[in-house]
């Protein structure tokens, strides 16, 4: 027989998992933010390119910088 678990120990370990779930995904694009905020830097990525970058990879990795920097 399989021993039944504990509920309180079951719904804690459902809230740890689900909060650091949450914590991956903003650590993620935290990750990703720093590492394109200098992409427009690089030579070759003007405006256009920086651009079709933000169009391809979604406005959340960009939005610190377009709150700092309204131009690309």
């Amino acid at each position: 027989m399989t021993k039944k678990k504990n509920p309180v120990l079951e719904k804690k370990w459902h809230e740890g998992f689900e909060a650091g779930r949450k914590q991956g995904i903003q650590d993620s694009i935290n990750y990703f933010t720093k590492r394109l905020m200098d992409l427009e830097q690089v030579p070759g990525i003007g405006k256009k390119t920086m651009q079709k970058i933000v169009d391809q990879l979604g406005e959340e990795y960009f939005q610190m910088k377009r709150k700092r920097n309204k131009d690309f």
